[in-house]
């Protein structure tokens, strides 16, 4: 097979790698709740199990994008979570207990942590600095389309179904991920054309200068802000659909999956593109300010059809947000290095926010009521758009460079 040839089975690869972990992971999403209802836990039970998973998440953020830069292949890095993702899937239906799905939200939460970086990380080997944001837009538009896809099916499945078939879809579905996966070739003479030019990095003093950098501390305090207005939102509209609906439920949750994700398949090409011409921090302007809108509608609306329609806006920021967040982590890796250590560090602000803004949304909603969570939903989201605008900086650098090696691939980078 030529060289060219390799390059473009690799980029399929990539497309339907993006595609497959999609199908996966959305089998984690609003669906546990449901199934978990049906499995006649409490409320508190289900809330300490999900708080368990997004500690682990928050816990994993900064020890897995280390130990994926430390791994000489990050295809192998993506392998290994991909398989653990499955386990965890196969758990919830084999061991129903608390022991069971602790320990399978305790195997997801570290393996995502792992999964995101590597796949960025190969990402950023196969095409290079310039070509950049609109391959991440391109990684993007196949993952939403794999979500949506997943999203369906998975939803048919709970509704016609027994819940548990939700869990045997998304561990199958983790054989096509992994095939995906092999099909992304080796990547040895791009790496040895960066080792030529780049200076080796990693002393204390550069991981010191890392994470003071003033453009990484302002995108965590904007994502942490962003994640308090965003994460509460599906899974508090999904728990009421499920006390209301019952199995129709699914269904709906399934629909307010798949309509944002049509938006991100059409956003996201040109999401990456917009960044690359107009700058990151404009197109994080839309994003973030897409949210506080959708938190008020809901507020004001609960009929299932308009939620769908609603939820549809979430697609903007989940585009920008899918696009820009490992574009500024390359922008800040181009000087710093340790891309998935970055990759790391904004994931821990995402799992603080998102922490923050389930615990936050129940507690106003126990005591005040719904409406006012989703005002104060709102509110989080209209600071996180007035901290972009006053604290980020731009991190599009002039020209692009070379990504230094703790970006790169080692060895068997893909190997």
């Amino acid at each position: 097979m030529s060289e060219a040839q390799g390059s473009q089975r690799s980029l399929r690869g990539l497309d339907w790698l993006n595609f497959c972990v999609a199908d996966v992971q959305t089998g984690f999403g609003p669906f546990i709740a449901i199934y978990l209802t049906t499995q006649r836990w409490t409320d508190l039970a289900i809330g300490s199990v999900l708080s368990l998973g997004t500690l682990v998440a928050m816990a994993s953020q900064l020890p897995a994008g280390a130990l994926v830069d430390w791994m000489p292949s990050k295809r192998l890095a993506a392998a290994m979570a991909i398989g653990a993702i499955t386990a965890s899937a196969l758990l919830f239906v084999l061991m129903p207990s608390h022991f069971g799905i602790g320990l399978a939200e305790v195997m997801h939460g570290f393996a995502s942590c792992m999964l995101n970086p590597a796949i960025a990380a190969v990402t950023i080997t196969m095409v290079g600095s310039a070509a950049l944001g609109e391959r991440l837009g391109r990684n993007a538009r196949y993952a939403s389309l794999g979500n949506g896809v997943a999203a369906a099916v998975m939803g048919a499945c709970g509704y016609y179904f027994a819940p548990g078939s939700v869990f045997w879809l998304t561990a199958l579905l983790g054989a096509p991920s992994l095939f995906a996966l092999s099909r992304i070739e080796s990547q040895r003479t791009v790496r040895a054309r960066m080792v030529a030019t780049q200076p080796q990095r990693g002393t204390i003093a550069e991981l010191r200068a890392l994470f003071l950098d003033r453009r990484l501390l302002a995108f965590m305090v904007c994502v942490v802000m962003f994640q308090m207005a965003d994460a509460a939102m599906l899974p508090f509209v999904g728990s009421e659909l499920a006390a209301k609906a019952g199995n129709v439920a699914n269904l709906v949750i399934a629909a307010c999956i798949v309509a944002p994700q049509a938006v991100v398949a059409l956003m996201s090409p040109w999401v990456g593109r917009a960044a690359q011409r107009y700058g990151r921090r404009a197109v994080l302007l839309l994003g973030f300010g897409a949210e506080p809108v959708r938190a008020v509608l809901f507020g004001l609306v609960a009929a299932p059809v308009p939620v769908v329609l609603i939820q549809s806006i979430d697609g903007i920021s989940a585009a920008v947000i899918g696009v820009l967040l490992p574009l500024i982590a390359a922008d800040i890796a181009r000087e710093r290095g340790h891309f998935n250590l970055i990759m790391g560090a904004i994931g821990l602000a995402v799992g603080l926010g998102a922490t923050v803004s389930t615990a936050a949304a129940g507690a106003i909603a126990s005591r005040i009521g719904d409406h006012a969570a989703f005002f104060a939903l709102a509110a989080a989201g209209l600071i996180a758009t007035l901290l972009v605008w006053l604290l980020m900086p731009e991190t599009e650098p002039a020209q692009p460079t070379m990504m230094p090696p703790s970006v790169r691939m080692n060895d068997s980078a893909t190997g």
